[in-house]
């Protein structure tokens, strides 16, 4: 298939905004990476700030899509009664997996530039994000009916930190494993994943926390402070 002039530059952006974040990149190396000329750029997306939203738009319209489709597939089975929340977690996680599976390479640069947006550009993450965010937050509150508010805000932030760590390709699990496991292998990966989330998931909605005054005082005789 014949790559539009536009998607030779959006896929340049995402590859090097990924691998090197946003302030490092300039408009040059996107266009020698993509093999087209300078003006092109500003003719296609305006200004490199423009390009940068329209790289992180590009993908999210599928993958909300799929959420969403999932999430109310799995509503309709119910029928009026809350989902279980390992099927909220499916609906998050899966359609992930299959666009990192089916969906070409460009899905892991992605992957690492979504990564570094929760560290740097949180701004164009929320007003991307926020409305499936929230319709998965509602359907939380829903399936864990007993928990506290922070309860449920604190486990939908912890599914994406840990969904994000999992496609980000770092793959020290590989080194400490000694092999046995890797992020390569996304579908293990999010098998284990999903149960893992879901059972923290049912602690929290149990308003289940960990005391931590035992380990805090026992570092602090250990380090004499």
């Amino acid at each position: 298939m014949t790559l539009s002039t536009a998607d030779k530059i959006l896929n340049a952006a995402e590859e090097l905004f990924s691998a090197s974040g946003y302030d490092a990149v300039s408009i040059r190396q996107i266009t020698q990476t993509a093999g087209v000329k300078l003006a092109l750029v500003h003719y296609h997306f305006g200004s490199k700030e423009e390009l940068y939203r329209a790289v992180i738009q590009r993908r999210i319209g599928c993958l909300s899509e799929c959420r969403m489709r999932l999430l109310d597939q799995y509503l309709d089975e119910a029928g009026a009664e809350p989902l279980a929340i390992e099927k909220i977690v499916q609906a998050f996680i899966t359609p992930y997996l299959f666009w990192h599976l089916h969906g070409g390479s460009g899905w892991r640069s992605y992957s690492r530039l979504v990564s570094r947006l929760l560290m740097h550009d949180l701004d164009i993450l929320t007003r991307q994000f926020n409305p499936t965010a929230e319709r998965f937050i509602a359907e939380l509150r829903r399936s864990m009916p007993a928990a506290r508010e922070e309860s449920v805000q604190w486990g939908f932030d912890f599914m994406v930190g840990l969904m994000c760590n999992t496609f980000s390709e770092t793959d020290r699990i590989a080194t400490l494993s000694h092999g046995q496991c890797s992020v390569e292998d996304k579908l293990e990966a999010c098998q284990n994943l999903v149960s893992f989330i879901t059972a923290g998931l049912i602690q929290l909605a149990a308003n289940r926390k960990s005391d931590l005054t035992d380990p805090l005082e026992s570092i602090a005789r250990f380090t004499e402070l």
